[in-house]
């Protein structure tokens, strides 16, 4: 009997040969060693496009989950969205010959 193929962490879908392992919780560039299976098209969407190329849709289906979602979860979510929002303009900053921005 063959082992069931993995399926994408994300969507469910079966991962083919071409499918990778996604590391998560932390990426691989901030020390993460742990990885779940993940099909092309999650691991694209997940690090190859910025949220604001997502379409429009997905970001409308996360609001939409946002009450089903456990109180823990929603505010792990907030407190992500703050960190990268709170990182973005840090790294947006600029200094000038002066010392200030």
């Amino acid at each position: 009997m063959n082992p069931e193929p993995p399926v994408c962490f994300y969507c469910g879908a079966c991962v083919s040969g071409k499918g990778k392992g996604d590391h998560f919780p932390l990426p691989r560039n901030c020390g993460g060693t742990l990885t779940v299976p993940c099909c092309e098209s999650c691991h694209d969407m997940k690090d190859r496009y910025a949220v604001g190329q997502w379409p429009t849709e997905w970001v409308e289906a996360v609001l939409r989950d946002m009450p089903r979602m456990s109180r823990e979860t929603r505010l792990f979510l907030a407190k992500m969205v703050r960190v990268t929002a709170e990182a973005m303009g840090r790294s947006n900053t600029r200094i000038t010959d002066s010392g200030k921005v």
